[in-house]
């Protein structure tokens, strides 16, 4: 075998492989006296020009401290967003992030720029402009000693490390080489555009605004650096003419203080589209491919409209930093598998919850149909009586608690609320509530709407265990 350059190498300088590059980096090993040698593999180092990704829950925010890296925020400029101002027809709920926390907008490539500068500056990592064609593999035993790279115009190379980590994102060209057979494939569940909005004023400023329209996908609504603002629009399908869809669809839904300026920005920018998907995470350690393992969006994805993605990946980098310190040889792969199968339990509490509450919510909030039209209603009725009604679910999608159940709970008390208000509260165009002789076609509707929530929510949940 040939002996390895690297202790670790990290294939993706996203957010997940710097994250994880620098705390291992920094982390004080107690079975080992020499430094961890480690090489960060990048594509392209470039700055990266995204959509999404560009606001990071608290949750995040305290997994960013947790790494050492919470500078980056204060190198690159950020803006602090108070919670989520929600709003639905005439309908509206303000409804702000549990105790004080704030979650941070940002350019996403200028954070990526900002993480990756601190990897650079790290003696004992080397980063790689590279390009990584393919997995090398020890002949007789089929272990992942390394990679095989080519950079522009130049030879091919190979990099050789006693453990390699795929963080090669959504679109992991690794991922069926590492887990083989899995239970479950990148499934897509529809398109996110995106548009930067010069000049807007939001109707609460400070919060991000999220708008539940008709015959329309969700939009989302947030501050930038430099009297910017992004806009996100959930699109199930793609439209023949997408900037005719929101002139037509969506910008006349809109409160008519944001209208200006975004039919301005659409004249003037480009209207840029990513599709996005839902992966549920699988095991590794076991069956998986000896002496590599994925990270990030190559492992795990979900809906991007609650903005839990880096969330996760960070709170994944802190978990696997505080398990790998304790190795004593990367090469021992008894030992690497039992982290990640540890890791695989420890992540759970939050990247379930998050994962389930994005895909969950975001399909209810998104979807059409009287199921989902009673429950958007019940649910605006249950947030708006009061803090004590909105703060834990707040503090899930914030990424501050971590419980599925209790996402669970949440999720259960909404929906009976909203069979409550169904019975009792008056429906749109009535003065006065149902009468008794109403109550059969209202019990149909009430099993209807526990069945809707069943589907929505019972196979993410089944796949998140």
């Amino acid at each position: 075998m040939v002996p390895p350059s690297y202790n670790v190498l990290i294939v993706g300088a996203g957010v997940a492989g710097p994250a994880l590059a620098y705390a291992l980096a920094t982390k004080t090993h107690n079975k080992r006296n020499a430094t961890v040698r480690i090489a960060l593999l990048e594509r392209s180092l470039s700055k990266p020009d995204r959509i999404v990704a560009e606001l990071l829950q608290p949750g995040g925010v305290a997994a960013l401290k947790k790494l050492g890296l919470e500078s980056c925020l204060g190198e690159l400029g950020t803006v602090s967003l108070s919670g989520y101002h929600v709003l639905r027809g005439e309908q509206d709920i303000r409804a702000p992030f549990p105790n004080g926390h704030s979650a941070r907008a940002f350019d996403h490539g200028a954070f990526i720029m900002s993480l990756r500068d601190r990897v650079q500056r790290m003696p004992n990592i080397d980063v790689i402009e590279t390009t990584v064609t393919g997995l090398i593999e020890e002949q007789s035993t089929h272990r992942v000693i390394g990679v095989r790279a080519s950079k522009a115009g130049g030879p091919p190379e190979s990099h050789f490390a006693d453990l390699v980590i795929l963080a090669d994102g959504s679109s992991s060209k690794f991922r069926t080489a590492v887990l083989g057979n899995m239970p479950y494939q990148p499934s897509q569940k529809g398109y996110l555009a995106g548009l930067i909005v010069k000049d807007l004023k939001l109707p609460e400023p400070k919060y991000a605004t999220m708008a539940i329209l008709k015959g329309a996908g969700p939009v989302i609504l947030f501050e930038l650096p430099n009297n910017e603002h992004r806009m996100l629009i959930e699109l199930k399908q793609q439209p023949l003419d997408l900037k005719e869809h929101i002139i037509c669809d969506i910008v006349p839904q809109l409160p008519s203080s944001v209208r200006a300026p975004i039919l301005n920005a659409l004249e003037t920018s480009r209207v840029r589209r990513v599709p996005h998907f839902y992966l549920p995470p699988t095991k590794q350690g076991g069956c998986s491919k000896v002496g590599a393992f994925l990270l990030g969006d190559s492992l795990n994805m979900r809906h991007p409209l609650t903005a839990g993605g880096m969330t996760v990946a960070l709170n994944d980098a802190v978990i696997l930093s505080e398990l790998l310190a304790q190795i004593e040889n990367f090469g021992n792969w008894d030992e690497v598998s039992a982290v990640l199968r540890k890791w695989h339990h420890l992540r759970k509490p939050l990247a379930s919850t998050i994962n389930t509450m994005s895909m969950s919510w975001a399909g209810i909030f998104a979807a059409e149909g009287e199921a989902f039209d009673i429950m958007q209603e019940g649910a605006f009725k249950f947030f708006g009586k009061g803090a004590e009604y909105y703060e834990e679910p707040m503090s899930l999608a914030a990424g501050i608690t971590h419980s599925p159940l209790l996402l669970a709970r949440s999720s259960l008390a909404i929906a009976f609320y909203s069979i409550w208000v169904l019975f009792t509260h008056p429906r749109p165009g009535h003065k006065s509530a149902p009468q008794f002789y109403e109550y059969p076609l209202l019990f149909i509707k009430a099993l209807n709407v526990i069945w809707t929530i069943g589907i929505v929510m019972g196979p993410v949940m089944w796949a998140e265990m």
